[in-house]
């Protein structure tokens, strides 16, 4: 009993210490601009706005059928809608697809605002599309969160914990009066 105890206890310290690593599913990115018409191409921007950092994705699709043309670059400029900052600009890299193309890159957006997102197609029949998105946080939960969204799962092992050993002790209690009731 007394094993069972420490070793619940050694694996909640093991859990706190690693806390600090473990971070919250942040689902998929969601589309900030779809199917806008861009040359010969449709152009859609998804995006996972996180403070920090920020993830874009530009995906392209030929018009009509159409071949995309060769020699196509990327770029994302990101600035503070406030102009509290300049835009950087950041290359994004070409990403394997089956169809179309696919472009990702990382940006730093420092603080919770709306961002102005600029795409920059550059290359035949370039153009470039702009967009605003709210910087938000990343969706990690720290150790603070950790302990208290796993306190619901603690509860259930600790019941469950305390059925296995009352029916043990039951069990032992109940021999112990067979043995007794069985005495000559």
């Amino acid at each position: 009993m007394h094993r069972t105890r420490a070793l619940a206890i050694a694996s909640l310290g093991l859990a706190a210490l690693i806390a600090g690593r473990i971070a919250a599913h942040e689902g998929p990115p969601f589309p900030i601009l779809v199917d806008q018409r861009v040359g010969p191409r449709l152009v859609s921007l998804w995006g996972d706005p996180d403070i920090g950092t920020a993830t874009f994705f530009v995906v392209m699709e030929p018009v009509d059928g159409e071949e995309l043309p060769g020699g196509t670059r990327v770029r994302i400029g990101v600035q503070p809608v406030s102009g509290r900052l300049v835009e950087v600009l950041y290359d994004a890299e070409p990403q394997p697809v089956r169809y179309g193309a696919r472009y990702l890159t990382e940006t730093e957006l420092d603080r919770g605002e709306m961002w102005r997102v600029r795409v920059l197609v550059e290359g035949p029949q370039g153009g470039e599309l702009t967009a605003e998105v709210e910087a938000t946080p990343d969706g990690t939960i720290g150790p603070i969160g950790l302990i208290l969204y796993s306190l619901p799962f603690l509860a259930v092992g600790v019941l469950w914990l305390k059925s296995v050993l009352v029916r043990r002790d039951l069990s032992k209690d109940l021999s112990k009066d067979r043995r007794i009731d069985s005495a000559p």
